[in-house]
């Protein structure tokens, strides 16, 4: 059974709404034009927000200013603070830290410290 809704829906006819309802939604139009004059921004945002969408985003905002709030740095304060008072490293310092680096990968590295690869 291949319906192709596309064709389905336009074939449809569709009535046209009653005149109590566009009279409706004219004059809420109207009034949120008239609205923005005597209410805050922020409200006016949210009028500008569709009702069904309104709970949901603020869900949304809650869940991640929620997370904002309770997910820790992810380098702490004091540790930034600490990293400051160090001296600059020197170039040999540089170095020699790359070089102790490199020679401990090249250590673990080695076929001794392998495990046995499993079959595939």
């Amino acid at each position: 059974m291949n319906i192709d809704i596309e064709s389905t829906l336009r074939a449809q006819r569709w009535r046209d709404p009653p005149p109590e309802f566009l009279e409706r939604v004219l004059d809420r139009a109207l009034q949120n034009v008239a609205a923005p004059a005597r209410t805050s921004r922020l409200l006016a945002l949210f009028a500008f927000i569709p009702r069904p969408l309104r709970l949901p985003l603020a869900a949304c905002w809650l869940l991640a200013f929620f997370f904002r709030v309770t997910t820790p740095e992810a380098i702490p304060q004091s540790t930034l603070e600490s990293y400051a008072k160090l001296p600059p490293m020197t170039p040999a310092q540089l170095l020699a830290n790359r070089q102790q680096i490199e020679r401990l990968a090249d250590e673990l590295l080695q076929p001794q410290h392998h495990g046995v690869i499993p079959p595939l």
